[in-house]
C-alpha cells in the first residue's frame, strides 16, 4: 500500500530511524555537565571514536548526490566536485594537531588570544553563522530533491499545469538531441532559446512531485536539531557510528542492480559515450578541465584551514587526532568511487531524460530498489546528512557563546552557555530552510562557498607558520575580502542599473564543437551507427553562458529579443579583471571560473603579508603563549599537558629549538619520522585511489 509515493514499510523504516536519532539524543543529554563537554566531549575521544566522528562529519548525502548530479552533467570529471579534497587530505596529517595542540573550544578564539581582538573573534564568529547558514542550505536542498524524486506522481494524477510543463522539457530534450546530428531550422532554433529560458525558471520539468519541500525541510531540521542539542557532540559520535554504517550501505546498494539492469560493465559503455569516462574533461566536454579542478584544490586547501577547535579539538592527544583524522578522511575517499560509479549508472540509465540532475539519487533508488530497501535508503541519505549537520551545529554554537555572548556577558554560567548554544542551533537551522527555498543550482553555491572560504583561510593558515602575522593586516584583509566576496556579489544585483547593464550582461559567444566519440546502444537504435564502438561523429553546442552573473536570462521567456537581465550573485572579481584587459568574453566557462578563483587566492595574501610588513607586531606575551602551545604536543592528562605547555611558555629557548629554521618569524617544527612517513604514506594512499579509479572504469570497455 503506497502513501505520497512511498509504501507503507518505507515510512516505518524512517519513522523508526528518527525514533533512534531521538532516544539516543536524550541518553547522551545526561552526560553533558560543562560546555567542553557539550563542544568537545570532554576531550576524551580516542581513534576509533574520532574516526567515526570525522567520518560522519565529512560525509553527507549531499555529497553523494551532487557527485552523482555533477557526473550525469559533465560526466566522470564531475566527481571533482566533492573529490577535489583527495588532494587535500595529505596536509590533514599536520592541520589535525595544530587544530587540537591550540587547545581552543570556540571557532573565534584564535582571533581573541592570537590577535589579541575581540572584533576579528566576534567577526569570525559572524561569518562561521553566516556560512553555516548558506552551506546548511545546499544539504538541505539535495536531501529535499533526492525525497522530491522518491515521491514522484504517477501521470494519471498530473494537472493541466504538470502536464504543459512535462510536453516542455520532452519538447527541448528532443530539439536538443536532434541539434546534436543535424542543422536545426531558425524556428527550431528560436524554440530551443525559449524553452531553455523557462527551464532556468523551472517552468518546464520531467516529473512532478508529491512532496512539499518547506515542510520537509521543517521536519528534516527538527529531528537534527533534537538530538544534537540534547546531547552535544556526545550525541554526535554516538549517532555517526551508526549514521557511517548506513552511508556504507547507501554507496554501494546502488551498483550491482544498476549493472545489472544496464547489461554489466559492457552495458555500461555500451550506453555512456567514451569521453564521460575521462578523469580530467576537457573545455569540449566538461567544465572539470585539469587547470578548473588545480584552481579548486588550492582555494579549497586555503579555505580549509586548522579551525575545527570544536570537533577537531575532542580528540584525546595528538596520535588520536592524527590517525583518526586520516582513517575518517580516507574512508570517504574510498567510499566516492561507489559515488562515481552510481553516477556513471544514471548517466546510462537516463541520460537526457531528467531536467534536474540533482533528483538522480531518487530516481536511482525509487527505480532500482524494492519497498523497505527505499525506506533504508531513505534513512540512510537522512542519517549520512545528519552526521554533517550535528557536528557542525556545535561549532556554529561555540562560535556564538564563546565569541559573541560571551565578551558581552563576561559572567555568563555554563548552564546559560549550553542553553544560548542550544537555542542558536535551531535558529541556523531554520536559517538554512529559508535560504535553501531561494537557491536551485548546487554548482554555483559550491563555487560560491569556496571563494567565501577565502576570507579567513588565508590568515588562518598564515598565523600558524608566521610569527610576524599582524592583526591590522587580518582585520583589513577580512574586511576587503568580504566585500569583493559576499557583499557586492550580493548587495550590486540589487540596483537595476547593475542587473540590466548591456555592459554586464554579456554572455560568452556560442561554441559547437564536434566531439568524435564510440557509438551507444541508442545511436545503432536510431541508426547513426551500424554498431556499439563505431567511431563516430556528435555535434556538441555550448550555449552562451553568463560572465559577470550566475546566470543572463531574458527579462520575456517567451519573447528571444527581449532585454538580458542579470540573475544570481555578481562575479565582481571577472569584471575588475575585464578592466585589466582580461578577453572574457572568448573565454569558455571552466576558464572564467578558474581565473575567478585566481583572484580569490593571490588577493588575500598580498594584503597579508604587504600590511604586515608596515605594522606593529602583536605583544611578545601573546606570542610566546600561542607558539608555546602550537609546538607542544597534545597529551590525554590534561594536567600533564598543561604543564608541558605552560613549560614551553615560560621556557623560549625549547620552542626554538623545536623549529625548523629557529631566530627567524617562520614557526616551522622540525619533522620527525612520524611527520615525514605519515605524510609520504598519505600521498600513497592518494595514488592508490586515482590508480582505482583508472582501472575500475575502464572494466567492460572495448
Amino acid at each position: 500500500m503506497d502513501f505520497l509515493g512511498l509504501h507503507v514499510v518505507d515510512w516505518m523504516v524512517i519513522s523508526s530511524y528518527f525514533v533512534l536519532m531521538i532516544y539516543i539524543g536524550r541518553w547522551s543529554s545526561k552526560k553533558v555537565k560543562t560546555t567542553k563537554d557539550f563542544y568537545q566531549g570532554g576531550r576524551s575521544f580516542g581513534k576509533v571514536l574520532f574516526a567515526f566522528l570525522n567520518f560522519g562529519t565529512i560525509t553527507s548525502a549531499d555529497q553523494a548526490t551532487g557527485v552523482s548530479r555533477e557526473i550525469y552533467r559533465q560526466g566522470l570529471s564531475g566527481l571533482w566536485f566533492q573529490n577535489l579534497v583527495l588532494f587535500i587530505t595529505p596536509f590533514y596529517w599536520f592541520s589535525s594537531i595544530l587544530q587540537r595542540r591550540t587547545r581552543y573550544i570556540g571557532p573565534g578564539d584564535i582571533y581573541l588570544h592570537r590577535f589579541e581582538s575581540r572584533f576579528l573573534a566576534g567577526l569570525f564568529a559572524i561569518y562561521i553563522l553566516m556560512i553555516a547558514i548558506y552551506g546548511g542550505s545546499m544539504g538541505f536542498l539535495l536531501t529535499g530533491k533526492t525525497m522530491k524524486a522518491l515521491m514522484i506522481k504517477p501521470e494519471s494524477e498530473y494537472t493541466q499545469v504538470e502536464r504543459e510543463a512535462v510536453d516542455g522539457f520532452n519538447r527541448l530534450k528532443q530539439l536538443e538531441t536532434k541539434q546534436s546530428f543535424e542543422t536545426v531550422s531558425a524556428e527550431e532554433k528560436a524554440e530551443i532559446v525559449v524553452l531553455r529560458e523557462k527551464l532556468k525558471r523551472n517552468e518546464i520539468y520531467a516529473s512532478p512531485s508529491y512532496l512539499n519541500l518547506i515542510l520537509f525541510y521543517f521536519i528534516y531540521a527538527g529531528i537534527v536539531g533534537a538530538y544534537t542539542i540534547l546531547g552535544g557532540l556526545f550525541a554526535a559520535v554516538v549517532t555517526d557510528i551508526i549514521q557511517g554504517l548506513l552511508i556504507l550501505f547507501l554507496s554501494v546498494i546502488l551498483i550491482p542492480v544498476g549493472l545489472v539492469k544496464l547489461g554489466g560493465f559492457s552495458g555500461l559503455h555500451a550506453n555512456v559515450p567514451d569521453y564521460m569516462f575521462e578523469l580530467f574533461g576537457s573545455a569540449a566536454t566538461s567544465e572539470y578541465t585539469w587547470y578548473f579542478v588545480a584552481a579548486m584544490v588550492t582555494v579549497n586547501l586555503i579555505g580549509l584551514p586548522p579551525r575545527s577547535f570544536t570537533a577537531g579539538g575532542s580528540a584525546k592527544d595528538d596520535k588520536s587526532a592524527r590517525i583518526g583524522m586520516m582513517v575518517g578522511a580516507f574512508s570517504k575517499r574510498f567510499v566516492m568511487i561507489g559515488w562515481a560509479l552510481t553516477g556513471l549508472i544514471a548517466v546510462g540509465l537516463y541520460y537526457g531524460q531528467l531536467s534536474d540532475p540533482t533528483m538522480i539519487w531518487g530516481h536511482l533508488t525509487k527505480d532500482l530498489l524494492g519497498f523497505g530497501f527505499i525506506g533504508l535508503m531513505v534513512a540512510a541519505v537522512l542519517a549520512a546528512n545528519m552526521s554533517s549537520i550535528d557536528a557542525q551545529s556545535l561549532e556554529w554554537s561555540a562560535a556564538f557563546t564563546k565569541n559573541i555572548l560571551q565578551p558581552i556577558y563576561p559572567k555568563i554560567k555554563e548552564k546559560a552557555q549550553v542553553l544560548a548554544g542550544r537555542i542558536v542551533i535551531f535558529v541556523v537551522l531554520l536559517s538554512s530552510i529559508y535560504f535553501a527555498n531561494k537557491v536551485d543550482d548546487i554548482f554555483v553555491m559550491f563555487k560560491y562557498v569556496l571563494s567565501v572560504g577565502t576570507i579567513i583561510g588565508p590568515a588562518l593558515w598564515l598565523v600558524y607558520f608566521w610569527r610576524r602575522l599582524t592583526t591590522k593586516a587580518v582585520v583589513i584583509q577580512m574586511v576587503l575580502t568580504i566585500f569583493t566576496t559576499v557583499v557586492i556579489p550580493n548587495m550590486a544585483p540589487n540596483f537595476e542599473s547593475i542587473r540590466y547593464n548591456p555592459k554586464l550582461t554579456i554572455q560568452t559567444r556560442e561554441q559547437t564543437v564536434m566531439v568524435t566519440t564510440r557509438a551507444l546502444q541508442k545511436d545503432v537504435e536510431e541508426g547513426r551507427a551500424e554498431f556499439v564502438g563505431q567511431s563516430i561523429q556528435k555535434k556538441k553546442v555550448h550555449p552562451p553562458t553568463a560572465i559577470f552573473f550566475d546566470q543572463v536570462m531574458r527579462e520575456d521567456p517567451d519573447d528571444p529579443n527581449s532585454r538580458l537581465v542579470g540573475n544570481g550573485a555578481f562575479k565582481n572579481q571577472l569584471y575588475y579583471l575585464s578592466l585589466l584587459g582580461a578577453p572574457v568574453q572568448n573565454m569558455t566557462k571552466p576558464q572564467l571560473a578558474t581565473l575567478s578563483f585566481l583572484f580569490d587566492i593571490i588577493f588575500p595574501f598580498i594584503l597579508l603579508f604587504g600590511i604586515s610588513m608596515i605594522t606593529k607586531p602583536n605583544s611578545e606575551k601573546t606570542l610566546r603563549e600561542f607558539y608555546g602551545a602550537i609546538h607542544t604536543p597534545a597529551v590525554a592528562d590534561a594536567d600533564e599537558d598543561a604543564r608541558l605547555v605552560k613549560q614551553a611558555i615560560e621556557n623560549p629557548d625549547i620552542v626554538e629549538k623545536r623549529k625548523l629554521f629557529p631566530g627567524t618569524n617562520w614557526e616551522f617544527w622540525k619533522p620527525d619520522r612520524w611527520d615525514i612517513w605519515g605524510f609520504v604514506l598519505s600521498w600513497c594512499v592518494v595514488g592508490l585511489i586515482i590508480l582505482l579509479y583508472f582501472l575500475i572504469f575502464r572494466i567492460g570497455a572495448n
